[in-house]
């Protein structure tokens, strides 16, 4: 959660905190419902636990092979991009991040109808009309048409979708690994404002507001977001809701414990201090328990 120091955009001691806690919550509680769907569906006859059939341990390593590939190359791409056009790399990065979110929803809605037994050829229309918005709300950020009150509610929403898919397709040990590594990678990367060095001061304060949940005083960026969510519906999905509901609780105080830093200091990485305490749980019900 970085503090932005220009003109319309400032991070000030006297914010409201319930407003700063509010869109983390929301998040992941989408993220722990779409966990909760997935459990669901495993209760009612589902072939898989996960949002395939047939899964193994072979697909599933498969798919952490290839979105680290993906996530390796778009970064690759998106930095390259943004040495040399900032404004359009921070569109197409948000514009894909608002189609992740769609994909990730709509795969869930699949999970429920099928666990279900809802078949109709009306399920159709309904993807098409999702994938359609979705599409929709891509345009408007390449076109910067779109509201900064839709584009929070977007990152909300995909942040929590995007970031349940994760955790529920990769195992709990790579989710730690991943997290933490995430997690210090976002310390030592504001401590030495590598970003700022690379891109300079004022494109850095574009990125993030291009890139974050943001209000005239503070912003959370979509990472962070999404990391949350990660870990709460993982948490949720192998140890069950009791356990995600305790990883979501350790999160909000972690998120407010960086705040109250952040009020103190210029800018506070949003990772380290909540997913610490968000992977407690999950950590302790694997080696300890």
């Amino acid at each position: 959660m970085p503090r932005i120091n220009s003109p319309g955009f400032r991070f000030v001691a006297n914010i409201n905190r319930l407003h700063f806690m509010m869109p983390i919550l929301f998040t992941i509680m989408i993220s722990l419902l779409l966990a909760y769907f997935t459990l669901f569906s495993t209760f009612n006859g589902a072939n898989s636990p996960l949002l395939f059939d047939g899964i193994d341990e072979f697909f599933v390593a498969l798919n952490i092979t290839v979105l680290a590939v993906v996530s390796t190359t778009s970064l690759f791409i998106f930095f390259r991009l943004f040495r040399e056009k900032p404004e359009l790399a921070v569109k197409i990065l948000v514009a894909t991040f608002i189609l992740s979110g769609i994909l990730s929803t709509l795969l869930f809605a699949k999970l429920l109808f099928t666990s279900l037994g809802l078949e109709s050829p009306l399920i159709l229309i309904i993807v098409a009309l999702v994938t359609y918005m979705g599409a929709y709300f891509a345009y408007l950020v390449i076109v910067d048409a779109l509201s900064d009150r839709m584009k929070n509610l977007l990152f909300v929403v995909c942040s929590g979708a995007l970031g349940s898919f994760v955790g529920v397709l990769v195992p709990t040990p790579p989710i730690i690994v991943i997290s933490l590594f995430l997690a210090i990678a976002d310390l030592v990367l504001i401590k030495r404002k590598t970003v700022e060095k690379f891109a300079g001061e004022a494109t850095y304060e574009k990125l993030i507001v291009g890139i974050a949940f943001s209000s005239r005083e503070w912003g959370i960026g979509i990472g962070d977001l999404t990391c949350y969510s990660i870990v709460v519906a993982n948490t949720s999905l192998n140890f069950g809701i009791p356990a995600g509901g305790s990883s979501l609780l350790m999160i909000m105080i972690g998120s407010f414990l960086s705040l109250a830093i952040a009020v103190k200091r210029a800018r506070v990485p949003g990772l380290p201090i909540s997913i610490a305490l968000g992977l407690l749980p999950s950590i302790m019900l694997s080696f300890f328990l």
